[in-house]
């Protein structure tokens, strides 16, 4: 790769940006990390040193006006999001948010009319997986017929008490935390957006949701069922149904990084019998393939992108679950325009 590196600043000393994203730049030859903030100055310096970054600042402001950063990696809690990507290209950067990147499609409404030449992109890292790409050209190509049914599970056991996913007011529960994925999941295999949703919530003491269910209705007879908790053991599947073809992707979140990662295509018409191919993809870590990636379309190469067009879409998805869940029916998607509903209702600010 022969691009200059991106400079990158992180807003946040948070799990994600240290256990994750931070490695995955530090191997991307196409990323430079040069700025991390944190509310906590010692705590920024800290992880800096960790990962051999030479600027540590004790407020986000501070990093924002370096001009030495040009691209900015949100890793906030979920509430604080919106604000810190408007102030972000404010200062005329480039950013990439944790997911979700709000909490209400109305919420995006404050990133109307950025300048059109900042790339802004919800980090869902899964999509940038070889993998991922691979199963959307082989659905596009139409060899197995057009997909019908998405599947897909994803949960883990949420143990401490203090995450910041049990709060409301931050954005708490498992639709925001792992039901974001999955509709974007569904999304992804249908190459369009669902026309309504069925949802229902199981809810803690402290009103987030443990447990979700979820039918997003695509329209012609096409359906994406999924399932998503913060209180059971781990799970992580993909499966899509399509004419021909019965396709599933094992690990499909959260693939090896040391082993192949694996689509299975099942062409038999015959339950009794099994028709059984497997394409097997390197092992990989997808948070250094989405930060290159992002890198590259910042250099205005083309790369895998989904900007904020995209991020709209998949809240309105947000939107029609919790609406669903609080009325107990269906409750159409419009990408277009942000519905009435609200999750449980929100506090005020702090950060990492």
């Amino acid at each position: 790769m022969t691009l200059e590196p991106v400079r990158w600043g992180i807003l946040g000393a948070a799990r994600i940006a240290e256990g994750a994203v931070l490695p995955g730049m530090t191997r991307s030859p196409a990323c430079a990390p040069v700025a991390l903030a944190a509310r906590d100055e010692t705590r920024a310096r800290a992880m800096a040193d960790k990962f051999g970054i030479p600027n540590a600042y004790g407020s986000y402001e501070a990093l924002l006006a370096d001009p030495e950063v040009e691209a900015v990696y949100v890793a906030l809690p979920n509430h604080l999001h919106v604000e810190w990507v408007a102030n972000a290209a404010a200062a005329g950067k480039h950013v990439l948010v944790e997911k979700p990147i709000a909490l209400t499609r109305a919420d995006l409404a404050a990133l109307e009319g950025l300048d059109p030449s900042l790339k802004v992109a919800e980090a869902f890292m899964v999509r940038h997986q070889p993998r991922w790409q691979a199963l959307r050209a082989k659905i596009a190509s139409g060899e197995h017929g057009a997909p019908r049914t998405v599947s897909s599970l994803l949960s883990f056991m949420m143990t401490n008490a203090d995450d910041f996913r049990t709060r409301p007011e931050w954005g708490g529960g498992a639709i925001y935390d792992l039901g974001c994925y999955t509709a974007m999941a569904a999304r992804f295999v249908f190459g369009r957006e669902p026309e309504r949703a069925f949802a229902t919530c199981a809810r803690d003491a402290r009103g987030i949701d443990m447990f979700s269910s979820v039918i997003l209705d695509f329209g012609a007879g096409c359906h994406a069922i999924f399932s998503v908790s913060l209180a059971e053991a781990s799970s992580q599947s993909l499966q899509v149904v399509c004419e021909r073809a019965f396709i599933e992707l094992p690990k499909a979140y959260v693939p090896s990084r040391t082993e192949p990662n694996l689509i299975h295509v099942d062409l038999s018409a015959d339950h009794a019998k099994s028709d059984l191919a497997t394409l097997s993809f390197d092992a990989l870590d997808q948070y250094e393939a989405e930060v290159t990636n992002f890198a590259r379309a910042v250099r205005g190469e083309d790369a895998p992108f989904y900007g904020l067009d995209d991020a709209r879409a998949n809240m309105a998805c947000v939107d029609a679950i919790f609406a669903s869940a609080a009325s107990g029916g269906w409750a159409k998607v419009d990408p277009a325009r942000p519905t009435s509903a609200m999750p449980p209702a929100r506090a005020g600010s702090s950060g990492t």
